[in-house]
């Protein structure tokens, strides 16, 4: 079942963010669940705020065969046009006849990324987003099947649709108004989920070793991380 949304500007407002001269407040590394917005950024900031929109498994059908489209049973007409695009190794999911139950499926993390600086931020790049599970140990040598990177196309800075996350910059904050990515007339900005997908494919069982985490490094520094509620 899809999540519901929290409205965006309100809960934008009600936050602990950086204000734009650059007050000192309780920074948050760490989100317990995708309500809590974290602050990424250097130590003394400056930092962009991310809040993940919503988390859930995709269900885009057989969205590869043609024949297919116009079947709703086989694909979903939203969750399709966020693959769009995308081909080869980068949309084939591994499967396990013995054991079903680690068949790989689309996982999408939809964020927006948010600043109230009065200069434009950089946000983060694709390559500084992973999933870890909780079977993920430091320093284990196993530890490598518990991350999940996310997938992209052949240019990860030109995605093959508008719904997919990419780096941009992040407008400043003018007036009342804060910088937010993706834009508001955009068509992540517009969507049901006002938010950039992070696409990633996880084995089912994966999704039962919780929390799954979303890791964040910035490209100024710091490293935040926060709960996904599967």
């Amino acid at each position: 079942m899809r999540q519901r949304l929290i409205p965006l500007l309100a809960v934008a407002l009600a936050s602990t963010a950086l204000t734009a001269c650059g007050s000192k407040h309780a920074v948050v590394t760490h989100a317990p669940n995708e309500l809590v917005y974290v602050d990424l950024g250097p130590e003394g900031g400056p930092w962009v705020n991310y809040q993940v929109q919503v988390s859930r498994q995709l269900n885009p059908g057989d969205f590869l065969n043609a024949a297919s489209r116009g079947n709703r049973e086989k694909v979903d007409p939203e969750d399709s046009s966020y693959v769009a695009g995308l081909t080869g190794p980068a949309v084939e999911l591994k499967t396990d006849p013995e054991n079903p139950i680690d068949n790989e499926i689309f996982f999408g993390v939809f964020i927006a990324a948010y600043s109230e600086n009065k200069q434009p931020m950089q946000s983060a790049s694709i390559e500084d987003f992973e999933i870890r599970d909780s079977g993920y140990i430091e320093g284990d040598p196993n530890s490598a099947a518990h991350v999940f990177r996310p997938v992209t196309g052949p240019d990860p800075a030109n995605p093959p649709n508008p719904f997919l996350y990419r780096q941009a910059t992040i407008p400043a904050a003018t007036g009342s108004s804060i910088g937010v990515q993706p834009l508001p007339n955009s068509p992540a900005g517009n969507g049901t989920t006002h938010g950039e997908l992070l696409l990633f494919k996880i084995p089912q069982s994966h999704l039962e070793n919780r929390p799954l985490t979303l890791h964040i490094k910035g490209p100024t520094g710091g490293h935040v991380t926060i709960d996904l509620d599967v």
